[in-house]
């Protein structure tokens, strides 16, 4: 069992193990264990950790703070479907790889999409021949037409 303790002298947090009697903090004052207040009660070294880094932001004032910054971030995501697809397709390599991928993304973003969508893409992409990349899509078995003018990337079975 584990534990954290403040130091009377510099009131900073040290971790100490619940079974000592005392222990020496880094300004050179030795602390009684059992008769100080022990300000959280940990079970393992791992979770002392946090606790004493929680203890210390707590006596810096600055909790909500620390407790800020140890949430995730949200990712910052392009509101346009289009932007988004044609962002994460221009990472691919050649222009065969990068319609294929515009391809793809879309499935992944909207399930179906429609010639219409395809070339938004494909001219931020700076591909202009739509028709042509469409119809290599199609030989090449890439995509589906499920219902007239709506195509869907082939998802591979695995």
């Amino acid at each position: 069992m584990f534990g954290v303790v403040v130091c009377p002298r510099c009131h900073r947090a040290k971790g100490v193990a619940l079974s000592k009697k005392t222990t020496t903090c880094s300004c050179g004052f030795e602390i009684p264990v059992l008769p100080s207040r022990i300000t959280a009660r940990v079970g393992t070294e791992r979770e002392l950790i946090d606790a004493v880094r929680r203890a210390s932001a707590e006596l810096a004032g600055g909790l909500a703070e620390y407790e800020r910054v140890l949430q995730p971030r949200k990712k910052k995501r392009i509101g346009d479907v289009h932007a988004r697809v044609a962002a994460l397709a221009m990472k691919a390599g050649d222009r065969a790889h990068r319609v294929r991928a515009a391809a793809i993304e879309l499935s992944n973003e909207l399930e179906v999409f429609s010639v219409a969508d395809l070339r938004v893409v494909l001219s931020a992409l700076g591909i202009l021949d739509v028709d042509e990349s469409l119809d290599e899509l199609l030989r090449a078995n890439v995509v589906y037409e499920p219902r007239e003018g709506y195509y869907r990337a082939v998802t591979p079975v695995p």
